[in-house]
């Protein structure tokens, strides 16, 4: 049974790296749909511009029945809602738990560390209100996620990997690592910029998009050097307390006499050429 769940477990980030692919199109598809059914025009707001974040709200008003268009509503509304909520729910728990409690203040009761849970709460929720008003001197919000994506998601994925496939690997290396691929991917913004947008004072790239991926880059070589680097100057854990968190130090899994569809090698590689010739296609 054990093996089950934890081939279960091996299995589930993989499954959902399938429907994750074709997220773009989800993105992309209804721009398109208005474009072919009223062209730009049906996306002018007041400004005299086009604004495509429009597409999706004019799609639902000009194709959905009455009662469809409810539905469609209250589904946007829950993914809203559930989206805001897991990301409210994690940030306290990380702040409160993970960083308050760990290094702040240490010991104190279960009520304190709820009050400064709430605390959290009420502050993720402004900065989210906040973040929605930023939103707004982008084109579109995909150039708002993915510059998010490049400050963040790029270092943290450079620490994942030294973490799972480095027994070397150090908490100070971790933590500088990801100050400094963050930093880095400041650093690049900073000073580039996009043509026939804001002007950058040591390069400029073709489109917004181009220069996201270059500064996740950027973030990501940042983050993998300075963690390596730090990791070998300061003291590492006792691999006692890595055992399962490494993959050295994990006990192998057999996937004998389970089909091929069962086994996450298999699984991984298929997602991973699907994932590459989708790149490819639309390179």
């Amino acid at each position: 049974m054990a093996a089950k769940s934890m081939n279960a477990a091996r299995r589930t980030p993989i499954v959902a790296a399938i429907p994750k692919m074709f997220f773009p199109f989800l993105v992309i598809l209804p721009g398109m749909v208005v474009l072919a059914l009223v062209g730009d025009a049906g996306l002018v707001d007041a400004t005299g511009s086009a604004d495509y974040n429009r597409a999706l709200p004019l799609l639902l008003g000009r194709l959905y029945p009455s009662g469809l268009l409810g539905l469609g509503l209250a589904a946007l509304l829950a993914s809203f809602m559930s989206g805001m909520a897991g990301n409210v729910t994690a940030f306290n728990t990380v702040w409160t738990y993970d960083i308050y409690q760990t290094y702040i203040r240490p010991g104190a009761d279960d009520g304190h560390y709820l009050w400064m849970g709430r605390m959290a709460t009420v502050f993720g929720t402004v900065a989210s209100i906040a973040t929605a008003y930023i939103a707004m001197m982008f084109d579109n919000i995909m150039d708002l996620l993915q510059l998010v994506f490049s400050f963040i998601n790029a270092p943290l994925f450079a620490t994942f990997l030294l973490g799972m496939f480095w027994v070397r690997t150090t908490p100070n290396g971790a933590f500088f690592g990801l100050l400094s691929g963050t930093g880095a991917a400041a650093l690049h913004y900073a000073l580039t910029g996009v043509t026939g947008g804001r002007a950058g004072l040591l390069h400029e790239y073709a489109s917004d998009m181009a220069q996201n991926f270059y500064g996740a880059i950027y973030a990501f070589v940042a983050c993998l050097v300075i963690t390596a680097g730090v990791s070998l100057v300061t003291r590492p854990r006792d691999k006692a307390e890595l055992t399962g968190l490494v993959y050295s130090l994990t006990p192998r899994q057999s996937d004998h006499g389970l089909a091929w569809y069962r086994r996450p090698l298999a699984l991984g590689l298929v997602v991973l050429a699907v994932s590459i010739a989708l790149n490819i296609y639309f390179w």
